[in-house]
């Protein structure tokens, strides 16, 4: 009779067990699963991080994006950038470098705005700073309705709202315009 009871009693042990298990089993298969959690936005088709992008296209300009972020939201045709620096390179071999905290480039008209502690240097080191610049591509210009600052070695130029034309190689301070000579 002992051992009647002790082999009951254990195979009674292992049936609770197994059934406490199999409970456990079936509520964890019907426990929701957990969301992932969301990092981008459904508009945001592709994020990169470090990226450097050469465009030689079709212009008369190469242009060189460098920038710690950058999304790509294709039906916008539209690239966001964090931390950017353009490097472009006119036909004729100029070299004008602008960076900012953010940029926006529409890959189809290729038009891009830079925003935030905009700075703008030639290879000659002439230098423009604002808080916004746009590039336009279909009139191959510069424009900006901030407050801008030209300067290079002897004079300092400032004024509210600029035109600049990379072809007629123009520059147009539009109001407020004040001039200083700067002294080496």
């Amino acid at each position: 009779m002992k051992i009647k009871r002790k082999t009951l009693f254990i195979v009674s042990t292992l049936l609770v067990i197994l059934s406490i298990a199999a409970i456990l089993a079936v509520s964890l298969r019907q426990t929701p699963e957990k969301t992932m959690l969301k990092v981008m936005s459904d508009r945001v088709d592709l994020q990169v991080k470090n990226v450097r992008f050469t465009d030689v296209g079709t212009s008369d300009m190469k242009w060189e994006i460098m920038a710690d972020t950058a999304r790509y939201q294709k039906k916008e045709n539209l690239a966001l950038f964090d931390q950017v620096k353009v490097r472009l390179v006119m036909k004729d071999g100029r070299v004008f470098t602008m960076s900012g905290d953010r940029g926006r480039f529409n890959t189809q008209s290729r038009d891009m705005e830079i925003e935030g502690k905009v700075n703008v240097v030639s290879e000659n080191g002439d230098r423009i700073t604002t808080e916004r610049l746009v590039y336009v591509d279909a009139g191959k210009r510069v424009e900006t309705d901030q407050l801008v600052v030209m300067e290079n070695g002897s004079v300092r130029i400032s004024g509210v709202g600029m035109i600049l034309t990379l072809n007629e190689k123009k520059v147009s301070l539009l109001s407020q315009v004040r001039a200083n000579s700067v002294g080496k």
